[in-house]
């Protein structure tokens, strides 16, 4: 994947929309009163059907100021072909918007909460491993005076059991 680039202006964010098919679009069922509610980029052919409306530019981009977004996209794929990748993304969660180079997107909040998230998990499979080391430890010390039983029988015993594998 070739790099990403972030951008906020509106004549590049709708070239680059329209050179790959893309249209604005809304998430039907969102917002109300003058607010388009949440926004994509609709590609034909795509499961969108069902659950975007298309909306004009003028109100997309207007949406687009009021939330504060940025716009962050991928040209092409590593083979070289067009790729349609792009992402709307919070602008304080975003460094470099108006160089066009490549984003480095700020570790936001959902971020902080899935590595949270990873941290808690691994507590929690720490601590059930720990508590499991610790309940089999007793039942360790059991077998082992069972073997140390079995161990100290008298050999007779232990060779009356055999059984003889000749046929009668």
């Amino acid at each position: 994947m070739s790099g990403a680039k972030v951008t906020t202006n509106r004549k590049e964010i709708q070239k680059w929309v329209e050179s790959r098919g893309g249209c604005p679009a809304r998430v039907k069922g969102t917002g109300g009163r003058g607010d388009p509610g949440i926004l994509r980029i609709d590609y034909p052919g795509f499961s969108g059907v069902e659950t975007l409306e298309p909306i004009s530019w003028d109100q997309w981009f207007d949406a687009f100021e009021k939330n504060n977004l940025a716009f962050l996209y991928q040209d092409s794929v590593k083979g070289g072909s067009p790729s349609r990748f792009s992402k709307l993304v919070a602008r304080d969660n975003v460094r470099s918007i108006g160089s066009g180079k490549a984003a480095t997107p700020r570790r936001g909040g959902a971020a902080k909460r899935t590595a949270a998230k990873k941290s808690a998990s691994t507590t929690r499979k720490t601590t059930r491993a720990a508590a499991a080391r610790t309940s089999k430890r007793p039942a360790a010390k059991k077998r082992s005076a069972k073997k140390q039983a079995s161990t100290k029988r008298p050999a007779a015993k232990r060779t009356s059991k055999k059984r003889s594998t000749s046929k009668r």
